[in-house]
């Protein structure tokens, strides 16, 4: 492909994880990447690398998605620096594995703060950005399969993803008249980072050991094996591509079977 060929996309936390696994997916299907991150911006960088690596051009930019200038600023070098925006990915997410007495409003606050508000404000952004453009984009939102069945200790951070479902539905209901399809993916257990830290918290919750709980869910997955952010990462690649152009106000689990919806 040639650049003026190649789709822009911005994903939001993609500094690791599932994050860069969706980065690179979009590289290698004919996109330009907008490489968002948070706290490390040497791992964004490394992110970068494999985003060039897979054929696609890389900006890093760092910034909150809490605060919705970060956003603004993510449109605009797609826009200015890579051509347009085609894509965008509300990646970015927290989670505290907690009991729902014991979870702290803080806590609560922070995770709505982030998995809800960081999407409803990534989600505008991208949105009035494809509108003014006249471009029949893709919004994809990170949510998990806990968005449509909660999980013993993860209730809170549930509550978060279901908003980001009824958020995906209403936007796809507002923002089909402009061609423009708005999903969401629901991974299932990926060993990241997020999730090692979750178990530990339900190791410290249960007093069971590691290897226990690890097996417990495993043990729950039909398919015998952990979701991998390659995994997301391929099934955000199709839903930005023009495959899934009919697709639109859904949220699509990649867990497994685990979960059923």
């Amino acid at each position: 492909m040639t650049t003026t060929d190649r789709r822009v996309a911005v994903v939001t936390g993609a500094s690791k994880g599932i994050g860069r696994a969706i980065a690179v997916a979009l590289a290698t299907d004919g996109c330009d990447v907008v490489v968002n991150y948070s706290a490390s911006e040497a791992a964004a960088k490394d992110t970068a690398v494999a985003v060039e690596a897979a054929g696609g051009r890389a900006v890093v930019a760092g910034g909150d998605v809490t605060d919705a200038a970060t956003s603004e600023q993510l449109a605009a070098i797609a826009v200015h620096e890579l051509g347009g925006l085609d894509v965008w990915v509300n990646n970015a997410g927290v989670s505290v594995l907690a009991p729902i007495i014991g979870t702290s409003a803080p806590d609560m606050e922070r995770m709505l703060a982030v998995n809800y508000m960081g999407s409803f404000h990534g989600l505008q952004t991208a949105a009035r950005t494809m509108i003014s453009a006249g471009t029949a984009g893709r919004i994809i939102n990170v949510a998990s399969e806990a968005a449509v069945q909660t999980f013993r200790y993860l209730g809170a951070y549930a509550a978060s993803k279901f908003a980001v479902v009824g958020l995906t539905q209403a936007a796809a209901l507002e923002l089909g008249e402009f061609g423009i399809t708005v999903n969401a993916i629901g991974p299932g257990t990926t060993e990241t980072d997020m999730v090692l830290a979750e178990r530990r918290s339900e190791v410290g919750i249960t007093g069971l050991e590691p290897d226990a709980v690890r097996a417990g869910y495993l043990r729950d997955i039909p398919l015998g094996r952990f979701c991998t952010p390659e995994d997301s990462g391929a099934l955000v690649a199709w839903l930005a591509s023009p495959a899934a152009g009919y697709v639109t106000g859904q949220i699509i689990l990649n867990n497994g079977g685990s979960v059923f919806h």
